[in-house]
């Protein structure tokens, strides 16, 4: 028996138990999953006294825990982003399994990424891996962030370490020039489900958009968007695939995504 878990502040609200259990059963695998709300203050104390398996990393933690970490896996490292612990060999390594997620949530809903313009609403944390693995996939990044500072480090440090220029949005009407919006914001999510990121007057059928937000499934944005004609994608495959990417990382075996994302659905 093997013991996974997620750490972050709050997690209470996380589907990762969920989904990660119901793989467990399907596979007949005795493993547990635990939720474990850790203050940031406790962060180092807690990944030193650590006896586990593998462990998720959710807000806040994903850029502090480095520090507390033996390796990183070179894309993580790159990115400055960790949300998946592998413990392998008395070591405790970090790798970022959301940019995986990301990716796989674009593929499944047939939009392309590779040579197009796209706008990430959001500098933080999932705003900066995105931003930054679209930028290594060969897009154009161009950041929106409320915090203009924010927005301009973040596009300075890719510029700096991908090689790729990235811009920085002044308003949101640039929306109107490019191929592809991420919301990497949690504007929409439950309980706040009727607000929006981007006025619907501002979406265009050539537009693909892409909400990482899971919850609701179906966010103002995203039922905005399929009026207006466009592509979109939400952020249910986003969340069952990089914890997907992290089963197959802890355990070296493909679990069954299926179960997975009808555990997740369940219980939205």
């Amino acid at each position: 028996m093997a013991h996974f878990g997620l750490i972050g502040h709050p997690v209470a609200h996380s589907m990762s138990k969920l989904m990660h259990e119901a793989a467990y059963s399907k596979l007949g695998l005795k493993h547990t999953y635990s939720l474990f709300d850790v203050l940031e203050e406790d962060l180092g104390e807690f990944i030193s006294d650590a006896d586990y398996s593998g462990l998720n990393v959710t807000i806040p933690h994903k850029v502090e825990v480095i520090k507390y970490l033996d390796d990183v896996e070179k894309e993580a490292e790159i990115i400055g982003s960790v949300n998946t612990i592998e413990f392998s060999g008395g070591m405790k390594i970090g790798h970022n399994t959301d940019v995986f997620g990301f990716m796989k949530c674009a593929q499944n809903a047939e939009i392309k990424l590779k040579g197009e313009k796209v706008m990430v609403l959001g500098a933080g944390g999932a705003g900066r891996a995105i931003s930054f693995k679209l930028a290594m996939e060969g897009s154009k990044v161009a950041i929106f962030d409320t915090d203009k500072l924010r927005a301009s480090a973040l596009a300075d440090d890719i510029t700096a370490k991908i090689g790729e220029t990235a811009t920085v949005c002044g308003k949101i009407e640039e929306l109107l020039y490019v191929d592809v919006l991420v919301n990497a914001t949690p504007v929409g999510m439950h309980p706040h489900t009727g607000a929006t990121p981007v006025k619907k007057k501002l979406l265009n059928p050539g537009l693909s958009i892409i909400d990482i937000v899971y919850n609701p499934v179906e966010t103002t944005l995203i039922k905005d968007a399929r009026d207006a004609g466009c592509k979109v994608a939400g952020g249910v495959d986003m969340l069952v695939y990089q914890g997907a990417k992290a089963f197959e990382i802890w355990l070296g075996i493909a679990p069954p995504v299926d179960v997975m994302k009808k555990a997740v659905l369940e219980n939205l």
